[in-house]
């Protein structure tokens, strides 16, 4: 069983070609369809939710990784001498 448009029921309604019990039972079909849309809403809403926080956990523990091997690389990496002009240095042999 289809559903009228719900401004088409009032419509009719208003009109008179629609008896009480006519509108009652199109606006209850409406409510049901609203309900069916607002828990299929819900649940894409939780889903993408559930998504967005395990993405987030991931990106946290990537980054925790990358922050570790930064750190040991650091470890390895010569020290750099500052630069005590904008000039580079003339070799000394």
């Amino acid at each position: 069983m289809g559903t009228y448009d719900h401004k088409q029921v009032i419509a009719d309604y208003a009109t008179g070609k629609l008896t009480p019990e006519m509108a009652v039972g199109h606006s209850l079909q409406h409510i049901d369809k609203l309900y069916e849309a607002q828990t299929a809403a819900n649940l894409s809403r939780y889903e993408l939710r559930s998504k967005a926080d395990t993405l987030e956990n991931r990106v946290n523990a990537l980054q925790a990784a990358v922050d570790r091997l930064t750190a040991l690389v650091e470890k390895f990496l010569p020290k750099r001498k500052g630069k005590t002009s904008g000039k580079p240095q003339k070799d000394q042999s």
